[in-house]
């Protein structure tokens, strides 16, 4: 490890080129060079190349150079990012050079902390730096990227929370929005490659850097925010073509004879399995690259004697499928987050806030699963005493999911002013209300699994649960008197740990699991209780009952039910309870259950059952 005090040496007395690669970048280019002039990193020079730009770019660019060291470089037509690279390296003096988008805001330290990565290691050719999503700051973008056996690169982290992520530390490709190169690599690897109009120029450039004998690592604190826009990039259809077919130049690069073969039999099975438009591209890429498929072979011929780069920078998947399981790119809108969360509704994205996959549909009912950490935005205009969610469990047992609500905008935002835990249950859907109490303003409500579910290989995602609704109520009044399961409204009630509604024996009831839950409201003071339940038909052991404050902290009432038969029985007991609205736990000593029906002699239960509540009543 380089000492800090050295290394901050070596990065005051190395000069740093940064260079501006932009394209009709009117909107975003002033902004752009204000952040660069306020790097705290002062040996540096900016050079902005204007890659055939039709609006006022080149004057920005012009107006900037007034207040710093900026040089404008102007190519006559647009000829691609990496003909704009190359343009701006002939210009470039810096030992280190760094490139950046015109639409990446970088943090005052990043440049400072690009130069302090390559420290005095000369083993070090590229940087990769941490870049987030300009319009969702907490969320990353890409930090460095690796490719799969097919050629489609991913960039590391990409969509994860920064609070959740884990940094790789060295990365095949530096991504091109924030990508450092030390001036030795640059002149032992060469220019860019200017056949690639757009996207994977930086892929090439890492994969030749590895095969150069060089590292490229990836630097944690050099922050840049990306707008990660641009005409090209709101273009899809364009993007993926450019996509497809630069992508094949990479495996026609640097892919090993002997993989060849084997990446040419899934291309072949790609291409029929592609919709009519998708197969359009890929046949336009295959003419493409036959064209330039002489400059690929040459490419080959120079590095024939080179070193793959390590095998842990390339995913052994094959196919179009890459990266898989990734969750949505999202871009909240903090002002136009409400109280609720319904994923049906289309104004439900802009509350999402990380780790949320696609809406799905299943029966009436419509889903968003969630990866292992995913998080949403709330807004409160008044104060809140229930949390409410309708959700689904995944099909096996993942440990639960930890529910946890931050102030945001508090002194201390990552500090939790509520949290509990979603028990795992065997269960298609559950609905929950939860007692709490939230004064006015911004919430973040976020999920947390220690493991996720997948299922490939049809279906490679890591989900913890998959939710339908959310939303928080400003009261928790219950109707008095108690509840029963045959109700229409006897959702509210629920807390935590029932199943779905059956009915048999002339009954309509509920199976808990182990431990349950209800809300109940007294309205004039209570002596007694009354309940309809029963047990399942073996092995259970009793339940342990207690009333509780709604915040679970005051405990007024507690008896243990014993166990009997599985016939339904009535329970009378004494209490004496003032009016008031109450938590009603329950904690079965044993479950039971008869998993593909082991027990021949009784019915199949894939569940595990506590006891099954038909109704709850309070006396005078």
């Amino acid at each position: 490890m380089l000492d800090a005090g050295v290394a901050a040496s070596t990065a005051r007395s190395v000069l740093a080129s940064v260079i501006v690669v932009c394209w009709n970048s009117t909107d975003v280019l002033g902004r752009c060079l204000d952040r660069l002039f306020a790097q705290d990193y002062a040996n540096r020079e900016i050079i902005v190349v204007d890659d055939g730009s039709t609006d006022d770019t080149a004057d920005i660019a012009g107006r900037a150079s007034a207040r710093g060291d900026v040089t404008l470089v102007r190519s006559r037509h647009n000829r691609g990012c990496p003909s704009a690279r190359n343009l701006g390296l002939r210009h470039a003096k810096g030992e280190i050079v760094a490139f950046i988008d015109a639409d990446g805001f970088a943090a005052p330290h990043w440049l400072g902390e690009v130069v302090r990565a390559f420290g005095d290691d000369p083993q070090i050719g590229g940087v990769a730096s941490t870049v987030f999503f300009d319009d969702n700051p907490m969320v990353v973008n890409g930090a460095g990227g690796i490719v799969n056996r097919q050629g489609w690169a991913a960039d590391l982290s990409m969509n994860e929370s920064y609070e959740d992520v884990r940094i790789a530390a060295h990365a095949l490709y530096p991504m091109g929005c924030g990508m450092a190169l030390r001036r030795e690599a640059l002149q032992r690897v060469g220019p860019f490659d200017d056949r690639m109009l757009n996207y994977y120029d930086d892929v090439d450039y890492g994969t030749r850097l590895w095969r150069a004998g060089y590292r490229v690592v990836v630097a944690p604190d050099a922050w840049i925010d990306h707008g990660f826009g641009g005409a090209v990039a709101g273009d899809s259809a364009r993007k993926r073509l450019l996509c497809e077919r630069h992508r094949m130049r990479i495996v026609l690069k640097h892919a090993s004879a002997g993989t060849l073969g084997a990446w040419a039999v899934w291309e072949v099975r790609g291409l029929k399995a592609a919709r009519m438009k998708v197969r359009a591209q890929k046949l336009r890429s295959i003419a493409w690259n036959l064209r330039h498929l002489p400059s690929a072979v040459v490419s080959r011929r120079r590095l024939r004697q080179a070193p793959a780069p390590p095998e842990e920078l390339l995913d052994s998947s094959w196919g179009d499928g890459f990266p898989v399981g990734v969750s949505l790119r999202l871009a909240p809108a903090p002002h136009r987050a409400g109280a609720r969360i319904d994923v049906s509704e289309p104004e439900a994205l802009y509350q999402l806030l990380h780790g949320w996959f696609p809406a799905e549909r299943v029966g009436e009912r419509s889903y968003r699963w969630a990866a292992t950490r995913a998080a949403v935005l709330v807004h409160l205009e008044a104060p809140a005493e229930r949390l409410r969610l309708d959700y689904a469990h995944v099909p096996v047992d993942i440990g639960g999911v930890d529910v946890s609500i931050r102030r945001v905008g508090s002194s201390d935002p990552l500090a939790a002013v509520w949290r509990t835990r979603l028990a795992w249950q065997y269960l298609a859907r559950s609905v929950e209300n939860h007692p709490l109490a939230l004064e006015p303003g911004d919430y973040e409500v976020r999920f947390v699994a220690d493991r996720g579910w997948c299922d490939p290989p049809h279906d490679t995602r890591s989900l913890s649960f998959a939710l339908s609704s959310l939303s928080f109520e400003g009261s928790s009044a219950l109707a008095a008197g108690g509840l029963d399961m045959a109700d229409a409204g006897v959702e509210q009630h629920l807390v935590h740990g029932w199943f779905e509604t059956e009915s048999s024996d002339g009954r309509v009831y509920r199976w808990s699991g182990r431990h349950a839950a209800v809300l109940v409201g007294i309205g004039e003071r209570a002596s007694g209780i009354t309940m309809h339940c029963r047990f399942p038909p073996k092995g259970a052991g009793g339940v342990s009952m207690a009333i509780r404050s709604l915040d679970g902290r005051q405990r007024f009432w507690r008896t243990d039910l014993e166990a009997t038969d599985p016939d339904w029985r009535e329970h009378e007991l004494e209490l004496d309870l003032p009016a008031g609205d109450y938590l009603v736990d329950f904690d079965s000593d044993s479950t039971w259950s008869n998993v593909a029906g082991e027990d021949r002699a009784l019915p199949p239960e894939n569940r595990s059952l506590g006891f099954a509540l038909a109704s709850l009543s309070f006396t005078r």
